[in-house]
């Protein structure tokens, strides 16, 4: 047999016959399991925009042109609405994903929901090549992608369109360790600057992508650090202390060679530092403003949740009734925490003799730690199970490798144990009917926002949501209980004080939207739909010079927002300004070309204007 590159000799262990029968039928295999994975989804293709697709893609001006292109790693995610408000999220490549999935589908949901499941089905690929990659079996390799493929808790992270970010974090960041191993063991220098490029990918796709650095160490120590450990055994018996020197000098040329070999991820991570307080005006920002002591206290929740939705991902929602922990108790600390040391321990014990096992069950661990400052987030979001995405490629391989442990010995059908067969199979049915099943309220906003309300009817955001949808549907009179009782109990909830304005404003009670849009102001002066729409509110009311001020204050906020220089047009037009309302309306169509009433408005004032001439 013929060496590789690197100079490295492969021995199988069977005749070349045997390993084309064997990769023949694990390539039907691995296909098999790709189909799967994206019947399940195939639902999702009938679904529509829903919660942050609408401001992230359908009113993001950003999204809609490549005029916008390098504003993309200027300035955060959310900078096409809210560019004077402070985001925590620099994501230019997702952007860009965005970008070109509009160019080739515009407003069909569809498209955007074919490439965001095509995305994880590559994903799953990727899984399958990582587990034979580090040793596992290939048989236990497709139960790995089985798993991580039908898992319920991607449901967030497939079936929604903004949650695509995990999919694509996932692509970037397997493919670059899987070329990261591929220079390690075959020394051919263009795997690493794939490696590095991919690896560039996935931090301008998502911040998580930091934590790859850390598991190309972990790989390196322990599965590359070999001949190490064979020469020290090799050198014969030594003395303890002579013990302990080799030992400490090992160490210390396993790190001088390992920081050798990854410094350039690096150095990746400090070029990208730099873009990121640029963009974000610093590194990130506090969104729920909690001590280090309710943090704390929180964790044991949170990490127990992450458990529970990681072994029994059934029951799932987008939102949870799930408040930091202010006042640490029995149900809310102690025991989740007890649980917490239960499940680690159960934890240790199944993977310290196992190498492989010991590094997924690392993996699955690494990707949650940043998490757990979750004072980036906004109070009452906390918690998702689209963070559970790249966790979820550890967990699906350790049970490919319990499940591979457990049914060894017995009877077998084609060289595969027949009680490893019955469990895949069932794995696939349960896990299969569970995405499937649940995956639905994805499919409108009405079904998203009324089945997260059940799940978590104590939740403020899924209470908003819920009525502002009510409202928008004109259903005015329970979307102004809901509203009003969801201010009553959380009066600085900028959201629901807005929506209160907004559907005031709708019904035509212009004191009341009044009241309510100048609150929200006062929670948060940098939303320029706020100024809109009080300006709006002033407009019908009749108070025209406070309504021009108010939507431009809006404009200076967003001078790209949509029909805002439309709304001061009007204005402008009805104080007798032609000449002003002519421009707001051509700076209009320039910023929204797809905004008609614009160019109908531009015409008929065109008409209207004394002709020059001889």
């Amino acid at each position: 047999m013929p060496t590789p590159r690197g100079g490295r000799r492969v021995e199988t262990g069977v005749n070349p016959s045997a390993l084309e029968h064997r990769l023949y039928h694990s390539g039907k295999g691995i296909g098999v399991v790709l189909a799967l994975t994206f019947a399940a989804y195939l639902p999702a293709l009938r679904y529509s925009f829903v919660l942050d697709d609408r401001g992230q893609i359908l009113d993001n001006p950003a999204v809609h042109s490549w005029h916008f292109l390098p504003t993309y790693f200027t300035a955060h995610v959310w900078a096409g609405l809210l560019p004077q408000v402070l985001g925590n999220y620099y994501r230019p490549v997702f952007l860009l994903w965005l970008r070109l999935n509009d160019a080739v589908f515009g407003n069909s949901a569809w498209g955007w929901h074919l490439t965001t499941i095509l995305a994880h089905v590559l994903a799953t690929l990727l899984v399958y090549f990582l587990a034979v990659r580090l040793g596992v079996s290939r048989v236990a390799s497709l139960l790995s992608a089985l798993i991580f493929g039908l898992h319920p808790a991607h449901i967030e992270a497939v079936a929604w369109i903004s949650g695509v970010t995990e999919p694509l974090l996932g692509v970037f960041l397997l493919a670059c360790f899987l070329a990261y191993v591929r220079w390690r063991r075959e020394g051919a220098r263009r795997w690493k600057v794939i490696s590095l490029a991919l690896f560039a990918l996935a931090l301008g796709e998502k911040e998580t992508a930091v934590i790859l650095p850390g598991l190309l160490l972990l790989y390196d120590l322990m599965f590359e650090s070999r001949s190490a450990d064979l020469a020290l055994k090799a050198g014969g018996p030594v003395g303890a202390e002579q013990r302990r020197m080799l030992e400490l000098r090992k160490a210390f040329t396993w790190c001088a060679k390992a920081l050798g070999r990854t410094w350039p991820y690096f150095f990746l991570i400090l070029l990208y530092i730099p873009a990121r307080l640029h963009a974000l005006k610093g590194f990130s920002h506090i969104a729920t403003p909690l001590g280090l002591k309710q943090l704390v206290f929180t964790w044991p929740s949170l990490i127990w949740f992450w458990i529970r939705h990681l072994i029994w991902p059934f029951g799932l929602s987008t939102f949870y009734d799930f408040p930091a922990v202010v006042h640490p108790k029995l149900g809310n600390f102690i025991l989740p925490a007890l649980y917490d040391v239960g499940a680690g321990v159960a934890l240790w014990a199944g993977v310290r003799r196992s190498r492989a096992a010991a590094f997924f069950a690392i993996w699955m661990i690494l990707p949650l730690l940043p998490l757990l400052d979750f004072r980036i987030f906004v109070a009452n979001d906390i918690v998702h199970d689209r963070y559970l995405y790249l966790p979820s490629v550890g967990l699906a391989i350790l049970i490919a490798l319990l499940l591979e442990k457990v049914c060894a010995g017995a009877a077998q059908w084609q060289g595969i144990p027949v009680s490893l067969l019955a469990a895949a199979a069932s794995l696939a049915v349960v896990l299969g009917f569970g995405t499937l099943s649940e995956s639905f309220y994805f499919r409108d906003d009405l079904t998203f926002y009324a089945y997260n309300l059940s799940r978590a009817p104590n939740n403020p955001i899924a209470q908003c949501d819920y009525a502002a949808d009510l409202a928008e549907r004109g259903f005015y009179g329970p979307a102004l209980e809901k509203l009003t009782g969801v201010v009553n109990q959380n009066p600085n909830y900028w959201a629901a004080v807005y929506n209160l304005a907004l559907t005031y404003y709708k019904i035509g009670k212009l004191p009341q939207a009044e009241k309510y849009f100048l609150e929200a102001i006062l929670i948060d002066p940098y939303n320029p739909d706020e100024h809109l729409y009080l300006g709006m509110t002033w407009f019908k009311a009749g108070r025209t010079d406070q309504a021009i001020a108010s939507v431009r204050q809006a404009i200076a906020i967003d001078p790209a927002g949509f029909a805002y220089h439309f709304a001061l047009g009007v204005m402008l037009k009805a104080r007798g300004d032609l000449g002003g309302a002519l421009q707001e309306f051509k700076e209009e169509l320039a910023v929204n070309p797809r905004q008609q009433a614009a160019a109908a408005q531009i015409q008929e004032i065109e008409k209207q204007a004394p002709q020059s001439g001889p």
